[in-house]
């Protein structure tokens, strides 16, 4: 049999933008116009708002690469074609033609009700001066018409800003882009209040969204791996194929026992990812997964491999999907065009040592392909050199092993624990609806985090927090003052939902989770205002914060190597600090102890335990 080609493995290596052969990057512009399109919620969500009456113009903002424009002709195609499915003919004609007349300058389309579209591929193509005449103009589209804008949202804030500088012929109308735009931030919400403007931030789109689907990893995993069989076709007539890492991959990823399990760890990996701050594109997500399937390889790779020797097995390790996913074989500057490398190395289960995960690995079950030649790391040692490559051996041995089992695994209660997050399971426990109410922990824990960031550290359980004065943050004094005692059970913690429904009140309801590919990423601790008519103070923690405060609540002490993070959850502290207090007590906590210091008569301070 000869050695086989195999175009689907083209394909995908075209996602890699590191890669010699790779063309573009942009998913819907992939030559193989026979695969299907991920359904993105964005674009049902766009089909709904084009047909409101009210509706004039809509803002899709975020990094590069989250899919704007394949969302405008997805659009497109979609009225183009009405109820029949978007054919690849289809898709191909809407998109050159969005390349041609994507300057909103015609109409580029209808809405079903007959109102004209216009469409604005990309503002960065525009100057700030003519990017804020656009968007003025694109405020009151022609014959009543709707305008979408395609925009960075530094471009967008660009913009705005120079048509708010009236005295250089500014309108200061752009600025309502603006507005909408931080309301979605503060409130969840995408709309003016007269339903004339909408801002989808889809900084907000989760690769890894929590529904039924899974995202857009697990369907680009069942596209790629098991969908569509002929695809791998060339494989199992190719020569190579046993010593192809390319080909085992995709096995174990379509595999009808484990392959489940193991596109589901994938997933949550990324979703703790995105949990912990990161920012992961449509184009960085493909990248990452093209990049894992293929090992970084291509056909004629393995081939070169093969023919050097036919059956050698230890080349192969390094370029397993659960290997290649950290990127070990990139260099920096590789894995900065695509920065969600770094977030996943972050939470690298090979990295995170654990005596129940690391006491049943056994060197001996490395699979097919082991890392390195198993009797290496057992000859004796006579020299400083030999403990030294020794030890090399056996961590990347362990880091290999630790991968893999991370995903064979079917114990889901310990997924976060080996990505080194302690936390990760109260953080999406506080999304649980149904949750028991009268379970503190995680409100107990936070607060105790809480107060380890001004420098308390108490033991126990206790009923209230303490809140400092702002002068006493500083985590050098014995003693410092108590500015305000706030009892426990009026705090609660809130997702990110929750919290955007209770910032806007009873008549705003938040449609941001509506709009995109949802995942809440953070959680909020809601601690009461010091004076009735003022609003509660939120405190915000993404998972990677979540995770200090629990530590910092266990003792850690870090404050030099955290001190940003320190500093700003001190400031929004400093917005409970009671300054209005006119007593002539003051509470005074020295060391663990609370005193009260009085004011008696001839100006005498006098010191009490509480």
């Amino acid at each position: 049999m000869p050695l086989e080609v195999n175009k689907h493995v083209q394909r995908m290596r075209r996602y890699q933008p590191f890669d010699a052969d790779a063309s573009e990057m942009i998913y819907e512009l992939q030559e193989d116009r026979t695969q299907s399109l991920f359904p993105v919620v964005t674009l049902n969500y766009l089909l709904d708002a084009i047909e409101r009456s009210t509706t004039k113009t809509i803002v899709l903002t975020g990094d590069a690469g989250h899919g704007k424009t394949s969302l405008c002709a997805s659009l497109l195609a979609e009225l183009r074609v009405d109820a029949e499915p978007v054919t690849p003919d289809v898709r191909k004609a809407v998109f050159l033609e969005l390349a041609k007349a994507g300057d909103a300058r015609s109409p580029i389309g209808r809405t079903r009700s007959g109102r004209p579209l216009y469409i604005l591929s990309d503002l960065s193509e525009l100057s700030p001066q003519a990017g804020a005449h656009k968007l003025v103009e694109l405020l009151d589209p022609p014959d009543e018409g709707i305008a979408i804008i395609c925009a960075n949202e530094g471009q967008l804030r660009k913009c705005a800003a120079e048509d708010d500088n009236l005295s250089k012929g500014g309108t200061g109308r752009a600025k309502i882009l603006v507005q909408i735009l931080t309301e979605g931030i503060v409130r969840g919400q995408v709309n003016d209040l007269n339903g004339a403007v909408t801002v989808i931030n889809l900084n907000y789109q989760s690769v890894a969204a929590d529904n039924l689907n899974g995202g857009l990893i697990s369907w680009v995993l069942k596209q790629w791996t098991t969908t569509q069989w002929s695809r791998w076709k060339p494989c199992e007539t190719c020569d190579a194929r046993k010593v192809c890492p390319i080909l085992a991959n995709r096995n174990e990823l379509s595999d009808p026992t484990y392959g489940p399990q193991r596109r589901t760890g994938i997933r949550d990996l990324f979703a703790a990812a995105e949990r912990t701050g990161a920012v992961i594109t449509t184009r960085q997500a493909l990248s990452v997964i093209s990049y894992m399937l293929t090992g970084g390889l291509s056909c004629e790779n393995v081939h070169v491999k093969y023919q050097r020797s036919h059956s050698n097995r230890l080349w192969q390790a390094s370029h397993l999907y659960h290997q290649a996913l950290f990127g070990d074989r990139l260099t920096q500057q590789q894995r900065h065009l695509v920065p969600a490398f770094f977030a996943l190395r972050k939470l690298d289960p090979g990295k995170v040592s654990r005596r129940r995960v690391d006491d049943r690995l056994d060197p001996d079950t490395a699979g097919d392909f082991p890392p390195t030649d198993t009797s290496g790391y057992l000859k004796k040692i006579r020299t400083n050199r030999d403990v030294q490559k020794q030890a090399e051996q056996l961590r990347g041995l362990y880091t290999f092993l630790r991968r893999a089992d991370f995903f064979n695994s079917d114990d889901n209660t310990d997924r976060f624990a080996r990505m080194g997050l302690q936390a990760g399971d109260d953080f999406v426990r506080v999304q649980d609806k149904n949750r028991d109410p009268a379970d503190t922990r995680v409100r107990d824990r936070f607060l105790k985090g809480l107060e380890a960031v001004q420098g308390i550290h108490r033991v126990g359980s206790n009923p209230d927090f303490f809140i400092l004065d702002p002068a006493f943050f500083t985590h050098r004094a014995r003693a410092a003052v108590v500015s305000r005692r706030v009892p426990s059970k009026g705090v609660e913690v809130v997702d990110q939902v929750t919290q955007w429904q209770k910032e806007a009140g009873a008549r705003i309801i938040p449609e941001m989770q509506n709009a995109v590919e949802w995942l809440n990423r953070a959680i909020y601790i809601r601690i009461p205002a010091v004076a009735p008519d003022q609003d509660a103070v939120s405190v915000e923690a993404d998972l990677l914060r979540f995770e200090l405060l629990t530590r910092w609540a266990a003792g850690l002490r870090s404050e030099v190597q955290h001190e940003a993070e320190i500093r700003g959850l001190s400031g929004s502290l400093a917005e409970l600090a009671d300054s209005l207090n006119k007593d002539d007590e003051i509470q005074v906590l020295v060391g663990n102890a609370t005193r009260k210091l009085m004011i008696d008569v001839g100006d005498k301070i006098r010191s009490v335990r509480v």
